[in-house]
């Protein structure tokens, strides 16, 4: 197994975890030709903390001012190095997680075995509980839910937190959509890469312990989801579903029976927020920016 990998890894005021992740790949069986490393809305306490330390591999920089959300950093990331490892695969890789050390070995293994565009872990949480990996989308609602076994196949997508691209399938599908800022652009990326004529794969055997939802909250019990993420999943789901040609009807039904449950929960601010950022393109960018992201209306 030759294949080179370049991974790229987004920090956002989570410093620490970033080093973490660092460390753990430095014990990786497979090193990767290069790490780049996107700090969305860089202060000078992260510059200090990433120049005090030194790496194994070979790790490039990129600072943004704003945070461009997920999509928009990792194509930052992807952009950089592609010149230089044009023939490379792209490991996209969530930086509060702990990769084993045969992690990446395995998953290219599974990679190249199979033919895969896109190749997923099988993720841990930090408590040593399966978490998943891949997902499963219901093909009328588009509501998510994660695989209960490693043993469960005929899944819809990878998910980001560990997502292996082959260069053919970069080549071919192209950079993530931006449209989302954060959650679901891994969805809309292996749909892309399914109509372009690649197949997913699961590394069950290629292990990430993830510290979920650390930089986010989004792991918090059912009804305790932070307001901007609870608002940004679901706008997403919807937008998700009708730019990959679910059902309009049933895709909206999901997004009433969300809003329902939100009203009888006394969240009237959350279902008000998420009718208006799901019907305004333009309303979505100020409710990200007053959020302190930072949006681009796709052109």
């Amino acid at each position: 197994m030759s294949s080179s990998v370049c991974i790229i890894l987004v920090n956002f005021k989570n410093e620490q975890k970033t080093v973490d992740c660092l460390r753990a790949l430095e014990k990786s069986t497979v090193q990767p030709a290069c790490v780049c490393i996107v700090d969305n809305a860089s202060t000078e306490k992260s510059k200090q903390l990433f120049w005090s330390h030194t790496f194994k591999f070979k790790v490039r920089w990129i600072w943004n001012e704003k945070n461009h959300g997920f999509a928009a950093a990792c194509n930052q990331g992807i952009r950089a190095v592609q010149d230089e490892f044009a023939d490379s695969y792209i490991w996209l890789l969530n930086n509060d997680t702990l990769p084993e050390p045969e992690a990446l070995q395995k998953m290219l293994e599974k990679a190249e075995a199979t033919h895969a565009g896109i190749t997923g872990s099988l993720i841990k949480k930090a408590n040593g509980e399966f978490s998943g990996g891949v997902c499963f989308i219901h093909p009328k609602l588009a509501t998510v839910r994660r695989p209960s076994s490693p043993e469960e196949t005929g899944f819809d997508y990878v998910e980001g937190s560990s997502f292996l691209i082959s260069p053919e399938c970069l080549k071919k599908t192209g950079l993530l959509s931006e449209d989302y800022f954060l959650y679901f652009e891994e969805s809309d990326y292996c749909q892309k890469a399914k109509r372009n004529g690649f197949s997913l794969a699961w590394a069950t055997d290629s292990i990430i312990w993830h510290d979920i939802g650390s930089s986010t909250g989004s792991e918090i019990a059912k009804g305790a989801v932070p307001y901007f993420i609870d608002c940004l999943m679901i706008r997403n789901r919807i937008h998700y579903g009708l730019k990959n040609g679910y059902p309009a009807a049933s895709v909206l039904a999901g997004l009433f029976i969300s809003l329902g449950l939100r009203l009888k929960r006394l969240q009237f601010t959350r279902v008000a927020t998420i009718f208006a950022i799901t019907l305004s393109t333009h309303l979505f960018k100020k409710f990200v920016e007053r959020n302190g992201g930072y949006y681009e209306i796709p052109r």
